[in-house]
């Protein structure tokens, strides 16, 4: 029989982290892991040429429908024709990204070797800076050990230099502006007295991540709520989180306007869901995307796209989704639960390597990784960390839109930061653990 003995309490255990995390070398460390993730990513996409996008499908891959969009921006017809005929004006994606991407295609050439390797840099600067934010949350929540683990792990584990490397894709950009809002909520929190610039800040943060990727602002209330509680009662705590509020609508509306006006009806920031909804969700799909509904993929979709526009095309998915959940809620049901288990172990999808089939541990890879991370938060909960809170969210709530539609990888990355935390830390705890065995004395 085995019993688990603590050598020091936790209380001890986290304080001592603490401690250590307040050391004057953190800086020097947050600037050596972010510059060397930055030169390492800069060399896989040089030196592996990853920035010779396949010009199949007229450059399809290269930014998909954002890069669609940049071209239209590029070429003076405005934020529109996300495919690969002229349908208008478009609000299929938050307008960040695109108009980054577009800036590049005007400066080095639409579709050029030159402009997807500085697009892919911009991922790969934001990528590096991550490793700073990552060590400043990881440092405040659980000290230096688990911060500088966790921030070298980023700037060096290859499934992480992927992304910024690959994909030309606001996912990067939008991992680093996560990360850094629950910095800046953790400071807030940290203060009795925030001063107003700090929620306008952390307000207009919000805002560009609006703008960046929408679907992230399902944290937003989370943040709010866990920051009201952290502060006194008498820090005017709610008129503050109002200024927050108000600072992000401010910086979306000017979108919204736009939306108003090219297609007469209230439209907050993007207009597609209805399709992702259907793709997922029809009597083809068996849960996962069904490629022939999407006009970027379907020459049928994309003429009825451009036939109906829009926001007729968008409409038409909805009532199809509609009729779908009507008439097959338990399939939308069952559908919704294999999806579940597709965000944490990924969907399936053909990995070859060579002549070897790696499916099996692709997914194993994935739902390990899943498990420690939900194993390390289980630890935070059960020994009262103050930050638990905080925390849980990006894996309980982040993920519940993507329940309902195709959740690809990609759809993941903004809260492996905070997955890859809780697993550095709960490795670390287990490393803290001693194992003593029990053996019956003699008579």
């Amino acid at each position: 029989m085995h019993t688990i003995n603590s050598p020091c309490s936790t209380e001890a255990f986290q304080a001592n982290e603490r401690n250590q995390a307040r050391g004057g070398s953190s800086n020097r460390e947050i600037v050596l892991v972010v510059g060397i993730a930055f030169i390492v990513r800069l060399a896989v996409i040089t030196i592996g040429h990853t920035y010779r996008i396949t010009p199949r499908r007229d450059h399809f891959q290269f930014g998909w429908e954002m890069g669609r969009l940049a071209r239209s921006l590029a070429q003076g017809h405005g934020f529109s024709s996300p495919t690969d005929l002229d349908s208008g004006p478009s609000a299929w994606t938050a307008p960040f990204y695109p108009f980054v991407l577009a800036s590049v295609f005007r400066i080095l050439g639409i579709y050029s070797s030159a402009s997807a390797w500085a697009i892919l840099a911009f991922n790969s600067v934001f990528a590096a800076l991550t490793c700073g934010t990552l060590y400043r949350v990881a440092g405040r929540i659980f000290g230096n050990t688990v911060a500088y683990r966790g921030a070298w792990t980023w700037a060096v584990f290859p499934y992480l230099i992927y992304w910024p490397v690959r994909v030309v894709w606001e996912v990067s950009f939008t991992t680093f502006l996560l990360t850094l809002i629950l910095w800046r909520a953790i400071m807030l929190a940290d203060q009795r007295m925030p001063r107003a610039s700090d929620w306008l800040i952390f307000g207009l943060l919000w805002g560009l991540m609006a703008l960046t990727n929408t679907a992230v602002l399902i944290l937003f209330p989370c943040a709010l709520a866990w920051i009201f509680y952290q502060l006194p009662a008498g820090s005017g705590r709610f008129r503050a989180q109002l200024l927050a509020v108000v600072a992000m609508l401010v910086l979306v509306t000017p979108w919204t306007i736009r939306n108003y006006k090219c297609f007469g009806r209230l439209i907050f920031i993007r207009d597609n869901l209805p399709l992702e909804l259907y793709e997922a969700n029809n009597e083809a799909s068996g849960g996962g995307w069904t490629r022939s509904e999407h006009p970027g993929n379907d020459r049928k979709s994309m003429a009825r796209f451009q036939q109906l526009g829009e926001i007729g095309f968008m409409d038409e998915k909805r009532r199809e989704f509609d009729g779908f959940i009507r008439g097959h809620p338990g399939k939308f049901a069952w559908f919704s639960l294999k999806r579940v288990g597709y965000f944490w172990a990924a969907p399936p999808q053909e990995t070859l390597a060579g002549k070897f089939q790696l499916r099996i541990a692709r997914h194993t890879g994935f739902l390990l990784a899943a498990i420690f991370a939900w194993a390390g938060l289980a630890l935070m909960f059960a020994l009262k960390n103050p930050y638990r809170w905080l925390m849980a969210p990006c894996l309980v709530v982040y993920p519940l839109p993507y329940y309902l539609v195709n959740p690809f990888p990609r759809y993941k990355h903004p809260i492996e930061p905070i997955m890859l935390i809780l697993i550095v830390y709960l490795l670390g705890a287990a490393g803290g653990v001693e194992l003593r065995s029990r053996l019956p004395r003699s008579a």
